[in-house]
């Protein structure tokens, strides 16, 4: 009996970090929090899934989720954001959610305090971004769906005396015919 125990109680240590690593993130999940960026002297080191960090790289470390996670990251303060996939494990501060690269943490404008309260949302896993802002669909859809063909019409506006003018120019088009028929058949 007590052997059964031990058995449990091994077997539920050993299993239960690999259901907390291997879940699939659920996609539109949002948190909220304080993010920084990475000190320059870690720049070129080994992350925690192998790669080596890029400041150029739109990457981020995120304490649970499994890498290859896409996330979108929102500067509350000035609504600046980009996507970033999580390539890392930290920071490992209680207070801060994320840790971004210099070029994320450029586009989120958060050179000057050094930190930013931020709202995360997973966009994406498997390097793979599956949902993406509504404003950024609707200009690509309008993009993909634009014909040359709408490029060309032109809207007509009637003038107040349209029959006046047309009269005019028609009894002038046919007087400007006759006069090329006379002539062609006096070249015959």
């Amino acid at each position: 009996m007590i052997l059964k125990k031990i058995r449990f109680f091994f077997l539920f240590f050993l299993v239960k970090p690999l259901f907390l690593y291997s879940q699939t993130p659920i996609l539109g999940a949002e948190s909220f929090g304080i993010a920084s960026y990475y000190s320059s002297k870690l720049y070129g080191h080994k992350t925690a899934n192998g790669e080596i960090l890029v400041k150029g790289d739109l990457t981020c470390a995120h304490p649970k989720l499994p890498f290859g996670t896409m996330l979108e990251v929102t500067n509350l303060a000035n609504k600046k954001w980009c996507i970033v996939r999580v390539n890392d494990r930290g920071p490992y501060t209680k207070k801060r959610i994320l840790d971004v690269s210099h070029a994320a943490a450029a586009r989120l404008g958060m050179f000057k305090s050094g930190l930013a309260k931020v709202k995360v949302t997973i966009v994406g896993e498997h390097n793979t971004v599956i949902i993406s802002k509504p404003d950024v669909i609707l200009e690509n859809s309008i993009e993909l769906n634009k014909s040359e063909e709408e490029d060309k019409i032109k809207i007509f506006v009637p003038s107040s005396k349209p029959k006046a003018k047309s009269k005019k120019k028609n009894s002038k088009k046919k007087a400007v015919t006759k006069k090329k028929t006379t002539n062609n058949k006096k070249k015959k």
